[in-house]
C-alpha cells in the first residue's frame, strides 16, 4: 500500500448487484441474478425451486447444505 505503488480514480456510484449460485464436486448451478433483497419469501420461488430443486434431483448423491446466510 505505498503511494508510490497505488493509483487512486474515480470509478462514479458503486452499483449493487447480487447473485446466487450452487457448486458441487463436479458440477454447478446456473447463477440467478437476484433484483433487491432476497428473503425467505422470495428465495423460495426464485432461487429453490427452479434451480436447486432440479439440480439435486439429476445429481445421484447430492446433499443439500447451505449457509443460513
Amino acid at each position: 500500500m505505498l503511494d508510490s505503488c497505488v493509483t487512486h480514480h474515480d470509478t462514479g456510484p458503486a452499483l449493487d448487484i447480487m447473485v446466487w449460485g450452487g457448486i458441487g464436486y463436479h458440477s454447478r448451478t446456473p447463477l440467478v441474478r437476484i433484483a433487491g433483497t432476497l428473503n425467505s419469501q422470495r428465495y423460495i420461488p426464485e432461487v429453490f425451486e427452479p434451480v436447486i430443486l432440479p439440480y439435486l434431483q439429476s445429481t445421484a448423491t447430492a446433499i443439500f447444505q447451505q449457509d443460513n446466510a
